[in-house]
């Protein structure tokens, strides 16, 4: 294969591969948004909301109202953490520590308290605080006009199971619709975490370190998956089978970084591309049950001139 031929390939899969996550990414953004909200939820008017950009996400937790929140009065850096991906956040250096028990020394949170995002960096502040029902926090501009807020609410659904739902919304001028845009990208993969998180914590699920081993490991996976088709890709005749392969490890991808599925279907999705791999490399399915052949049978098959 010549070296311009190899060049088309690589120009044609970016170009692929860029339009493949851009039009994945806009056909699950809906949504992430509002991941595990209903439309009710959606909807719903809650403590601090501003008139502009807005996203709901919830979770239903098998625990009282009551359970639930010592670990809500406790989030922040310097406090009980934001209950996400520690390793990823402490990588930009938010030196944070996500708590495994109540901390009784941050229990008495009150209005007008500071909630920290990294160490020295306290933003926003607690604007309303309904015991067992509203956790608010707010920054405000330099006029003092609310910019963003970050609301927690519990809706009981019976005695013994809630909805946690966290609110987002923003005032026309808090940033360009652009940015607002970039800031969705990593706010969905923390917040579905910290939803998770806090649902273990309330059910008494103690933390593991093996979920997060397994959901950076399901990524890499797929990530690995898809830069061997890509290299099959450009430097193969046949190209059909890699670039499909392609395609199906960076919506794999999308669907692992925005939807936050389940442990069992990252595997799953996983297995789905070792075994595309597995085809593109030519190991086909039907010849991994035939019996091997003997000496004989085999230079029979295939007689030497």
């Amino acid at each position: 294969m010549s070296i311009k031929t190899k060049w088309q390939r690589v120009l044609a899969g970016i170009g692929i591969v860029l339009g493949v996550l851009v039009l994945g990414y806009l056909a699950v953004r809906p949504s992430h948004l509002r991941w595990g909200a209903t439309d009710a939820e959606v909807g719903q008017a809650m403590p601090g909301d501003l008139v502009g950009r807005r996203w709901t996400r919830a979770i239903t937790v098998n625990a009282a109202p009551d359970q639930i929140w010592p670990w809500l009065v406790q989030w922040g850096q310097g406090r009980g953490g934001w209950y996400s991906y520690d390793w990823l956040e402490n990588l930009f250096g938010f030196d944070i520590h996500t708590a495994d028990r109540v901390l009784p020394e941050h229990q008495d949170l009150a209005v007008g308290d500071p909630i920290c995002m990294a160490r020295g960096v306290c933003l926003s502040h607690v604007s309303v605080i309904e015991p067992n029902r509203w956790l608010s926090w707010q920054s405000v501009d330099e006029a003092g006009q609310p910019v963003w807020t970050f609301t927690l609410g519990l809706i009981p659904v019976d005695a013994n199971r809630t909805r946690l739902v966290i609110r987002e919304s923003f005032s026309a001028a808090a940033m360009p619709a652009w940015a607002l845009a970039v800031l969705e990208i990593p706010d969905v993969v923390m917040e579905q975490k910290a939803l998770d998180t806090v649902k273990n914590r309330a059910e008494g699920v103690g933390p593991s370190g093996l979920v997060t081993v397994v959901e950076i490991t399901a990524w890499l996976a797929a990530a690995l998956i898809g830069a061997i088709a890509a290299v099959r890709f450009v430097t193969r005749p046949a190209w059909r089978a890699p670039l499909a392969l392609g395609i199906a490890a960076a919506l794999v991808l999308l669907a692992l970084t925005f939807l936050y599925p389940p442990l069992w279907l990252r595997a799953l999705l996983d297995l789905g591309l070792l075994a595309g791999l597995a085809v593109s490399l030519g190991w086909r399915p039907a010849s991994w049950f035939k019996p091997a052949l003997s000496i004989p049978e085999r230079e029979a098959a295939h007689p030497q001139p």
